[in-house]
């Protein structure tokens, strides 16, 4: 659409609305028409109003069909679906007016951040799913699913999808061809390429190249022309995903390649199954505690900063013209300032052991952290653009290291010796000098920093604190703490990590901690209980298999140590998921004590596992 187009069509857009709404600004255009943003006047709220371009206005048949669409859309009303509040036409203009998301669609975060972690893709795909089960469920197909047609909310990071009823108007128009060949058939599913009656599992497949798209940056199919894609459509099998993305969850990648199959019949049935399937990724992601993940970056600065002065130090004091007096201060300063750095680590324990928080705890959560920053590092190295830019850094990195060698050796040069000894140096070897020393030091820094960032020194350093020098750490940290020190398992998380916890709360949750306490101490009764009843199991188990234990038929025998293993296993179920609760409950009091969550939360859920114990047990 041109400039001057787009003006005309502003122009009679502000007249149709004059007294309803005031035209702010331009949010964007495209084939499918340009979209503004406006002020409601009659409820004081932003909205977008998108304009359709004027080839769907002046025919009248299509004019009908995206009036009659877009008003079904508009009766929607889900949380992950732009509403739409209006519906209006006017003698040279179609248009819609719907809610304002502040935010960016997926492919304005693409290219701008690069492919997405596999947590953020999972819950973005999963969102649009239900939004497609929503619409599919009231007879509408979207058609035009893509990255463009998906907003992305600031601060929440919701997906909404947008744009429905829009896409049949246009493809009958034939816009498709004329202002979406580089968007729309790289999205096309077989059946619409084709030309086909589409259902709902087209818009699955059109998700699945969206989701392969996210995590990859490049599209499955690409050609020269738009005819040349949509034959791929028909006829080439998508590669899968983890080609591109090896470190995706399988779970992950088998989904998008499920979407990606030629035959509607081979997807998944509709978008509450893929959000199902989606559910095996979620449900394996845990969450690193704000509290460990503040200790890890103050810990690995702390020992690299310790690290880093060791050696500043050994070069100072190797010179020969410092004198031994002052060598000896030196050594003092510096040494007191490595061993005060260091000291900071296993303080920073000890306020985790305060939370509750046990050495497994901190081990696990090192793990998780390490897979985080490998997931991310695979995500952004699957960016097309990724060495591009590492190949710049990498020659800008060269360039200043030959710069300030040069300006240096110039320097040297400029030196001349006078009779008192040593040297003399005019203004100009001082200024290369000062450049020169300037510019290596930032480009040493800068390659420290790049290696840094490929992560294998902090790994090797979590290596250590997750070894035996990291539970020595951990236990001195912790020393002669109340409640003892949490470096065991479950049972010593269940002690003196929950209960710790709950003594830790401010007096205005003294009422919930005494019903906190009370739970508590009723699972960790029936948990021993459980742990009991287990080591009878176990046992009675075991006389039956000796010989000198129960007599009687082989069969009986049989029947009754499958009985008492049914038993045993039961047992231990239950005992799993009393823990589990008492698991959840400390980890939603850590979220308290950082102030990101609530008391009520945390006290609703116990007393429910503990209601839910008390019936069984009855």
């Amino acid at each position: 659409m041109s400039d001057s187009a787009n003006d005309l069509i502003l122009g009679e857009l502000t007249a149709a609305v004059t007294g309803r709404y005031t035209i702010e600004r331009e949010l964007g255009r495209g084939g499918m028409g340009a979209v503004f943003l406006a002020r409601d006047l009659r409820l004081d709220r932003l909205v977008a109003i998108k304009v359709l371009p004027p080839e769907l206005a002046v025919r009248p048949e299509l004019r009908a069909r995206f009036l009659q669409e877009t008003r079904t859309a508009a009766s929607f009303s889900h949380p992950n679906i732009v509403p739409v509040h209006g519906v209006e036409e006017s003698a040279a203009l179609l248009y819609f007016v719907m809610g304002y998301v502040e935010g960016e669609t997926l492919t304005q975060r693409v290219r701008r951040q690069g492919p997405l972690e596999a947590a953020v893709a999972v819950r973005l795909l999963r969102e649009v799913a239900w939004a497609l089960s929503y619409a599919h469920g009231r007879g509408v197909v979207h058609r035009d699913i893509k990255p463009d047609n998906i907003l992305l909310e600031r601060g929440s990071g919701r997906a909404l999808v947008m744009d429905f009823g829009i896409s049949r108007s246009a493809a009958a128009s034939g816009l498709t061809q004329v202002g979406e060949s580089l968007g729309t058939p790289h999205y096309m599913s077989p059946e619409q390429a084709a030309g086909e009656t589409v259902a709902g599992r087209s818009d699955l497949y059109s998700l699945g190249i969206t989701a392969y798209y996210a995590l990859t940056s490049t599209l499955p199919f690409d050609a020269p022309s738009a005819q040349a894609v949509m034959a791929m459509h028909l006829s080439h099998p998508a590669p899968p995903v983890a080609n591109r993305r090896p470190d995706l969850p399988i779970a992950l990648a088998a989904s998008i390649d499920r979407c990606l199959a030629k035959a509607p019949t081979d997807r998944y049935p509709s978008g509450e199954a893929l959000g199902e399937a989606l559910e095996a990724v979620q449900i394996h992601r845990a969450e690193v505690p704000p509290a460990i993940r503040l200790w890890v970056s103050r810990a690995d600065q702390f020992f690299r900063n310790g690290i880093i002065l060791a050696f500043v130090s050994s070069q100072i004091l190797s010179r020969s013209q410092v004198s031994q007096l002052d060598k000896m201060v030196y050594a003092a300063m510096f040494t007191a300032a490595i061993l005060t750095l260091w000291a900071q680590i296993p303080l920073g324990l000890r306020e985790l052991a305060r939370l509750g928080i046990s050495f497994p705890d901190l081990s696990t959560a090192l793990g998780l952290l390490d897979a985080e920053r490998a997931a991310t590092l695979a995500a952004r190295r699957a960016d097309p653009g990724y060495p591009i830019r590492r190949r710049r850094l990498w020659l800008g990195l060269g360039a200043g290291f030959l710069m300030g060698t040069g300006l240096l050796i110039f320097a040297l040069k400029q030196r001349t010796p006078v009779s008192t000894g040593g040297y003399s140096i005019g203004l100009p070897g001082v200024i290369a000098v000062f450049v020169a020393v300037t510019t290596l030091m930032a480009t040493l820094v800068m390659m420290i920093a790049t290696l840094a960032g490929g992560g294998r020194m902090d790994q090797r350093l979590h290596r250590l604190w997750r070894g035996p020098i990291g539970a020595r750490l951990f236990r001195l940290g912790a020393w002669h703490l109340p409640g003892g020190t949490p470096v065991g398992g479950q049972r010593a998380t269940l002690s003196a990590g929950a209960r710790t916890l709950v003594e830790a709360l401010p007096a205005e949750h003294r009422r919930a901690a005494t019903a906190l306490k009370a739970n508590l101490q009723h699972l960790a009764d029936r948990i021993d209980t459980l742990d009991r009843r287990e080591r009878e199991l176990t046992d009675s188990a075991a006389e039956i298999r000796t010989p000198g234990g129960v007599t009687g038929e082989s069969s009986k025998q049989a029947d009754l140590q499958r009985d008492l293993e049914v038993a045993r296993v039961s047992v231990v179920e239950e005992r799993s998921r009393l823990l589990q609760a008492v698991e959840s409950a400390r980890l939603g009091l850590i979220r308290v004590r950082s102030g990101l969550g609530g008391i009520d939360e945390v006290v609703t859920e116990l007393a429910a596992a503990t209601a839910s114990q008390s019936g069984k047990s009855r």
